[in-house]
């Protein structure tokens, strides 16, 4: 139990520092995600941040180890860590969704500059050859 008493706190600063991070970067102009996923991830983190805390205060301040003392607060309060989750978890799902289509764009962008460079080269005369004749004129 130590170690979970250690180990949730110094999670926490780290996810606090992630989230900072990603504001900064924003911010800054240095981001390659758009604002709809950084509302995401705010609140994925945000969520994440609670639900840390919500199992140190269940674990070491309310003591909510087993549900024989206190069953009613037993279910409420773990459930209520259950639904947070599940509320991670969706938001989560949309971001990996949001990933995912940037992902497909990127990759038909990628493809469309391949192709637009490939038709470039091909109606260009190769170098080094003599530049072609004009045609001689009719009689």
């Amino acid at each position: 139990m130590v170690i979970i008493g250690i180990a949730l706190p110094i999670f926490a600063f780290v996810v606090l520092l992630v989230l900072i991070g990603e504001v900064h970067r924003y911010k800054s102009g240095r981001h390659i995600i758009s604002a709809r996923r950084l509302g995401l991830r705010l609140v994925a983190g945000v969520l994440l941040l609670a639900l840390i805390a919500l199992v140190f205060v269940g674990l070491f301040v309310l003591h909510l180890r087993e549900a024989a003392p206190r069953p009613q607060l037993f279910v409420t309060f773990w459930s209520t860590c259950l639904l947070i989750a599940v509320l991670l978890i969706l938001v989560m799902l949309v971001d990996l969704r949001e990933v995912g289509e940037r992902y497909t764009q990127r990759q038909h962008e990628i493809w469309r500059d391949f192709a637009g460079f490939l038709a470039r080269q091909v109606a260009k005369p190769p170098s080094g050859s003599p530049p072609p004749k004009p045609d001689e004129p009719k009689r």
